[in-house]
């Protein structure tokens, strides 16, 4: 198994990779929009994205292709999102799955868990240089916690919305146009609110945010460590750097040669023997 070429011919690959599969007997669909996904594998049907590169194909088709592998061998892919047992028999596990992992986050292409730990430390760093700004006149404050002074000068205004919502319509007493307004625009909104309170209102959007954030990535991790998608990736990830894979996963690498060479992974080997 080599590292994927630049100079490689990837559409005519992937159409040979794609005649492989039919010839399993496999319906494979390469002109539809794969359901909104890049692809996605149902039993005996397999869809690629018409809208993804030959490169990203390719990747795709042989990730789904590993679900199909999956499956045949652990037909409660589909109600438990399968085993690694069934994969790696009498092999550590828990070794397994954490270097699984990492590959996965090699593989990661949409680079989701890069871009929201990204953001996520971004926000951090916010949180910390309005913490510290609130502390130069209010050094009890603490921003774990709702702090009274503030609440009490905040809820005698309609900033007391912007302790919840990052953007609100607010209905006015009188006939004409609602009042928006919004954390971004706090210090036109309410210039005669404290600094210290207006940032305080910064704070609490930016702890709201980062709690969204931390839920998705929590989400993604879910997701990622389904041996149905451990596995995929790592396949996945032999495809476009063996090399890299080996050494992010030197255990699981070495099983799973052996356990290919055994023929425990059916046509994938096969496969990865034609086109890897």
């Amino acid at each position: 198994m080599l590292e994927i070429q630049e100079n490689r011919d990837y559409l005519k690959i992937f159409q040979d990779m794609v005649m492989f599969l039919k010839n399993l007997g496999l319906n494979v669909h390469t002109n539809t929009k794969a359901r909104g996904h890049q692809g996605f594998f149902l039993r005996d049907r397999i869809d690629i994205s018409v809208n993804l590169s030959d490169k990203r194909k390719i990747e795709v088709l042989i990730h789904e292709f590993t679900h199909y592998i999956h499956y045949q061998i652990d037909n409660d892919v589909f109600k438990n999102h399968g085993s690694l047992s069934c994969l790696f028999p009498n092999s550590d596990l828990n070794q397994i799955e954490d270097e699984l992992y990492n590959v996965t986050r090699f593989v990661d292409t949409n680079k989701s868990f890069k871009l929201l730990e990204e953001q996520r430390a971004r926000i951090l760093d916010e949180i910390k240089s309005l913490d510290k700004n609130i502390k130069i006149n209010y050094p009890d404050f603490k921003r774990s916690y709702d702090y009274p002074l503030f609440i009490k000068s905040i809820n005698k205004t309609d900033a007391k919305y912007l302790l919840k919502y990052d953007r609100v319509q607010v209905k006015t007493m009188f006939f004409g146009a609602n009042k928006i307004y919004s954390v971004q625009n706090i210090d036109i909104d309410f210039p005669s609110l404290d600094s210290s309170i207006r940032d305080y209102i910064r704070l609490k959007a930016l702890q709201r945010k980062l709690k969204r954030i931390s839920a998705r990535l929590n989400k993604l991790e879910k997701y990622y460590k389904r041996p149905t998608e451990l596995f995929a990736r790592f396949v996945e990830g032999l495809f476009i750097d063996t090399n890299k894979v080996a050494e992010i996963a030197p255990y699981t690498y070495l099983v799973f040669c052996n356990e290919l060479s055994k023929n425990r992974y059916l046509y994938l080997a096969d496969f990865i023997n034609k086109f890897f």
